[in-house]
């Protein structure tokens, strides 16, 4: 059984880190649909699974882009996901592109070919990708094992834990729901190591599995957000884990 150390107790750095960036908030992120277009151009046709990148409903004209990019906000993908019929792989995929479109911040070139690659296949990925969001919305509590069977139940082909941890978090999010998956990526990684210096998701974990330490990282992280507040900071574990992200792994800030 998976047992979480008694180090996930608020890290010291963390109450500055969250002050050093509480004025930020995060940023639209910008993507050119006829980029997606292209890459996605084997998915038969009839999905129309870049569809969603060019709703009004769900993405934002860049003023001024010659190139007719767009922009789409994390909410907006959840708008997306909230409202597809897990059952239409259509709706799913869909939903999934837009999701990825979102992830690919900073990594666009690479989000474009991993998106491609987990699309070769798009029956198994509507069951992969469906599959993961029934079990995340299940899921009742922390403990009750099903982070671990969703993580380890992923298989997407080029989609691994980063852009996969984008998805359970757009897409397994249940409203009212005390906890909710999160974003696990390099960058949060990054800080989480140099800058908290917590000692890596193995040291939370107790374990050297990579299920297992993503449910060990989601329990810590929400557990820091309720003694943040309780400090009477405005932070939830989903600004804990921008907060990380926009760090990178920096410098510990100074109180």
């Amino acid at each position: 059984m998976m047992r979480t150390i008694s180090g996930t107790s608020l890290p010291a750095a963390l109450p500055a880190l969250v002050d050093k960036y509480r004025h930020v908030q995060p940023t639209p992120v910008r993507f050119r649909p006829p980029n997606w277009t292209a890459v996605l151009y084997r998915v038969p046709p009839e999905l129309e699974v870049t569809a969603l990148l060019r709703s009004r409903a769900h993405t934002t004209p860049l003023a001024g882009s010659k190139a007719k990019d767009r922009t789409v906000t994390l909410d907006a993908v959840r708008v997306a996901c909230h409202s597809m019929d897990l059952g239409n792989q259509r709706e799913v995929l869909q939903a999934f592109v837009l999701t990825m479109a979102w992830a690919s911040a900073g990594a666009g070139n690479a989000t474009l070919r991993a998106t491609a690659r987990a699309l070769h296949d798009p029956d198994r990925a509507h069951r992969i990708l469906a599959g993961s969001v029934r079990r995340l919305r299940s899921a009742e509590t922390l403990h009750d094992g099903a982070l671990e069977a969703n993580h380890r139940a992923w298989s997407l082909r080029g989609v691994g834990q980063s852009p996969a941890s984008r998805w359970w978090a757009a897409a397994g999010d249940v409203a009212g729901r005390a906890w909710q998956p999160l974003v696990l990526d390099e960058r949060v990684y990054a800080s989480l190591n140099r800058t908290l210096q917590i000692g890596g998701t193995a040291r939370l974990a107790s374990s050297r599995s990579r299920a297992a330490r993503y449910r060990a990282y989601v329990d810590a992280v929400h557990r820091w957000a309720v003694e943040l507040r309780l400090e009477g900071r405005d932070a939830d574990a989903e600004r804990v884990v921008f907060v990380l992200g926009q760090h990178d792994g920096g410098a510990k800030p100074t109180p």
